[in-house]
This record gives structure tokens, sequence and C-alpha cells, in this order.
């Protein structure tokens, strides 16, 4: 009778803690495991809308959110282009810019200077981090997020690191 006591504890304490982390999943948007359709948006620099279909890629799909405001950002640009270079037979990359209408003329010079030579989705920041589509969808507040998916939309890393990114296409080689 205790015995089976404990045993029901500890099975109410899982699916509790189950129960919290299926939560957290939601209010923090697709975290790992979560499968995706697709993505579209319109090409910052060329107007072309871009279908983001990941049965397409050559393997994997990265998603790069990012802000002129960021130093951190700014910072990973080097490595984010060199990382493309790497493994360009196998990974597509997009970017997503998170910017102000007015910031436009400015994402744009980001983008050339620094050489992000893949399309940039841009996203119009309104009030605080709401309006923007693909960025609300995806509940990204933190900038830069990286997420890497397979050919089936799963993400296989959601994360403000590029090392996380780099540890899964280095292990697919």
């Amino acid at each position: 009778s205790i015995t089976l006591c404990l045993s029901m504890r500890k099975f109410l304490f899982i699916l509790f803690l189950l129960n919290s982390v299926a939560a957290t999943a939601q209010e923090n948007g697709p975290t790992v495991g979560t499968k995706l359709r697709s993505l579209s948006g319109k090409d910052l620099l060329t107007g072309k809308l871009i279908d983001i279909q990941f049965k397409e890629s050559p393997g994997y799909t990265l998603l790069h959110f990012w802000h002129t405001e960021s130093d951190s950002c700014i910072k990973d640009f080097a490595e984010i282009v060199s990382m493309e270079k790497k493994y360009h037979q196998k990974i597509n990359v997009y970017g997503f810019p998170y910017e102000d209408r007015q910031h436009i003329p400015r994402t744009k010079e980001y983008i050339v200077r620094y050489k992000l030579n893949w399309a940039q989705l841009f996203q119009y920041k309104q009030k605080g981090l709401q309006g923007a589509n693909v960025i609300d969808v995806m509940k990204v507040d933190e900038f830069p997020t990286y997420m890497l998916l397979n050919k089936e939309g799963t993400i296989l890393v959601r994360s403000t690191s590029l090392m996380d990114v780099e540890a899964v296409l280095k292990s697919a080689v």
C-alpha cells in the first residue's frame, strides 16, 4: 500500500513535469522536435516572394533571426557567412531581419556590407515585439536566434548560439 502510494506520487509528479514542459514550449514558441510546414515572405533586396520548402533543401535549413541594433547579431555575421560557405552543399540559409520601417536602408546596407548573400525576409517591427508575422508565430524574442531544420521541417536546434548549429552540422558530415 505504501509502495503503491509512492509509485502514484512519482507518476503524478512526472505527469506534472511533462505538462509544465508542454505549457512552456507553447509559451516560448516552436521548440526542438516541432515540425513546421513552410514559411514565406518577401526578400528585402529583390522584392521576390520566397516560399521556404524544407524538403527542397540540400539537407538542412537554417533560419537566422537578427536585428541591426543587436551587437551579438553583428558579431555573428562573419561566423554565419563562414558557416554558409563551409556547408553550402548541405544547408540553405534564410535571414529574418527584424526592424522598424525607417531602418530599411540601414538593414539593406548591413546585408551588403556583411555579405549576407541569402534571402532576407524582412520582418516589420511594430509595438514592442508585435507585428512581425514570422517573428510572432515563432515567438522569437532574443536576437540572434537560430533554428536549424531538417528536410522534413523538424526543428533540430533552436538557440542563440551558432555553436549549437555548427555542432549538428559537423556531426552530419
